[in-house]
């Protein structure tokens, strides 16, 4: 009898949403398709099995960058990082993944071709595991907000 494999995919989009800082209306939706690097799925497969697993599994920064590089498996972070923050919420529910990071109208003005979440990262820049690398062509002024969303869905 032959035996039957499962199959778990991995399944992440990225939603970027520039609103009016004073207003709030949305200006710009945009939506991508990301990669989960290497590194990505080894520090979720080292935190299903390892007894003591050496990154905390849990999303804390997203960044943005001017890099143009396809995305790969073998990165490990933004080709050139240029900014980041903390993320503003991390949830779950049925099997999918929710982050969220937020960007006022004072921060990060520019045009952004890369972006990037980490886990176990901090304020510095490149810190952390590259959980989802995605390019982009996002730009936002100093009379805009940008909200990123990020899902994974595990089916």
């Amino acid at each position: 009898m032959k035996s039957k494999q499962e199959k778990i995919c991995l399944k992440g989009i990225w939603k970027f949403t520039i609103r009016d800082a004073k207003t709030g209306l949305v200006k710009c939706v945009q939506t991508y398709k990301n990669l989960i690097p290497t590194v990505g799925r080894t520090l979720i497969a080292n935190n299903l099995t390892d007894a003591s697993p050496d990154n905390a599994p849990r999303i804390n920064y997203v960044a943005l960058g001017t890099g143009t590089n396809v995305p790969a498996n073998s990165d490990t972070q933004l080709q050139t990082e240029s900014y980041r923050n903390q993320t503003a919420s991390e949830t779950n529910a049925n099997n999918i993944a929710y982050v969220t990071g937020f960007f006022g109208a004072a921060e990060c003005n520019g045009t952004y071709r890369e972006a990037g979440l980490f886990s176990n990262g901090t304020g510095a820049a490149n810190s952390g595991v590259l959980v989802s690398r995605v390019a982009i062509n996002v730009t936002k002024s100093n009379t805009e907000t940008l909200t990123i969303d990020w899902t994974l869905t595990i089916s």
